[in-house]
């Protein structure tokens, strides 16, 4: 979403995700694994305020971030595979969690990058090969909504956007790394998931409550439990009634499962 807001500047909601569905099925020979997810954008949200400048990298954020942080690679890549020379002032109000599992990063970084998009006239495809470059998430953020997310998250299918739920989050404030977590993964633990990401897709729609609960599936729940098992203390007050309550991304955050408005956060339908 981009709303101008005068002075040559414009406003951009980059949203969180959840991911439904994770499993990995290898590794592959770049040294990525090859996931497949069910991903979903949530009410919940980071804001930026852009302004396309001369030259240089500005950016002012509501918490400490790295500096090769991924605003300021999406404004890179952006650059390098367009040619287009310009400088960018961002102002960040971060409301997703950092080391969460909730996408914050990338989703910032695809808000940037469908911004310059609009600007440039760039089409969605080159802004897809840009952000796969970016990061693994960043494609999906491009699109919202539900999506089947497949490769190291740049195979995107656009599927149709569950709607009618919404979500209560728990975060143990634990910083859980993506990479640690992926090479606590072993061979045994490859595609061990209890079904296809499609009929999953298909009980969200149908609202067959059971058929989600057996479907949902998190390949490093377990393993980040067995890292951080002073989590179980939060989680069991956490969710009661829900339909289904598990853990988002690689941590480490987790999300309860609710018919709409008995959560805090609602169901995003995407582009």
């Amino acid at each position: 979403m981009v709303e101008n807001i005068g002075s040559g500047s414009a406003e951009l909601v980059s949203y969180a995700k959840l991911n439904l569905y994770l499993d990995v099925l290898g590794k592959r020979s770049d040294g990525y694994h090859e996931i497949v997810g069910l991903f979903q954008t949530i009410s919940l949200h980071d804001t930026l305020t852009v302004e396309i400048c001369d030259r240089g990298f500005y950016l002012e954020s509501s918490v400490a971030l790295p500096s090769d942080n991924t605003i300021k690679r999406a404004w890179e890549m952006f650059r390098k595979n367009t040619g287009k020379e310009f400088g960018l002032k961002v102002t960040l109000k971060k409301k997703v969690p950092v080391g969460s599992g909730l996408g914050g990063g990338s989703s910032n970084a695809a808000a940037v990058l469908r911004y310059l998009g609009e600007v440039f006239k760039i089409p969605l495809e080159d802004l897809l090969n840009i952000a796969a470059q970016v990061g693994s998430d960043v494609p999906f953020f491009l699109y919202g909504g539900t999506a089947l997310v497949r490769g190291r998250g740049e195979i995107v299918e656009k599927l149709e956007d569950i709607e009618g739920y919404s979500v209560d989050l728990f975060f143990p404030g634990i910083h859980s790394s993506t990479k640690e977590m992926y090479l606590s993964l072993t061979p045994e633990m490859y595609r061990k998931g209890p079904g296809r990401v499609e009929e999953l897709h298909r009980a969200y729609l149908e609202r067959d409550y059971e058929k989600i609960r057996k479907l949902s599936y998190n390949v490093f729940e377990k393993v980040f439990l067995e890292k951080h098992p002073e989590v179980m203390d939060g989680l069991r007050n956490f969710g009661d009634g829900s339909i289904v309550k598990m853990m988002t991304g690689s941590g480490s955050a987790f999300f309860a499962l609710y018919p709409l408005d008995k959560g805090n956060y609602s169901f995003v339908g995407g582009v």
